[in-house]
């Protein structure tokens, strides 16, 4: 009676293991994408500032990196009408990430992006952590834009 039991166990235990490496390999979407640095104008020179999109969803984090160039452009824009102040030599970036989200919501033409992270300096893609938000997914466009490709391959050849 003991071994039949161990062997209820063993196979439960084995479809457990599958149903987990499934999960595994199926690819999730990002909840945040990091833009690559920028410098934008700051007083009277340019300081390198990295962004951190926070999309409504992880499934429109694809959206946003589609229409990442004119993301680009309307940050630019809208900094370089307003540069960010400065104070006692030190940035002053409090209002930044309100002041960039209605215009980069209007560069993409839908309300996808929910907030933005705003970190001094340049921080390499795919190495950033958000300080509030430590256990966040993050990732950059190359990676979710890649994933795109490679599971609309896998839907064609029927894998």
């Amino acid at each position: 009676m003991g071994s039949g039991v161990l062997a209820i166990a063993v196979a439960a235990g084995g479809t457990a293991l599958a149903a987990s490496k499934k999960a595994e390999t199926e690819w999730q979407p990002p909840s945040h994408i990091q833009m690559a640095p920028m410098m934008l104008p700051a007083g009277h020179t340019r300081v390198p500032i990295t962004l951190f999109l926070e999309a409504a969803t992880p499934e429109k984090s694809e959206g946003i990196c589609k229409q990442m160039p004119r993301v680009r452009d309307a940050v630019l824009l809208a900094v370089s009408r307003q540069p960010i102040p400065v104070n006692n030599q030190r940035l002053v970036l409090d209002g930044l990430d309100r002041r960039l989200l209605n215009p980069v919501n209007r560069a993409i033409g839908k309300p996808l992006v929910k907030k933005i992270f705003v970190a001094k300096g340049a921080v390499a893609v795919g190495a950033g952590k958000i300080k509030y938000r430590p256990f966040a997914v993050i990732d950059g466009c190359a990676n979710v834009l890649r994933s795109e490709r490679e599971r609309e391959q896998a839907r064609r050849t029927g894998n």
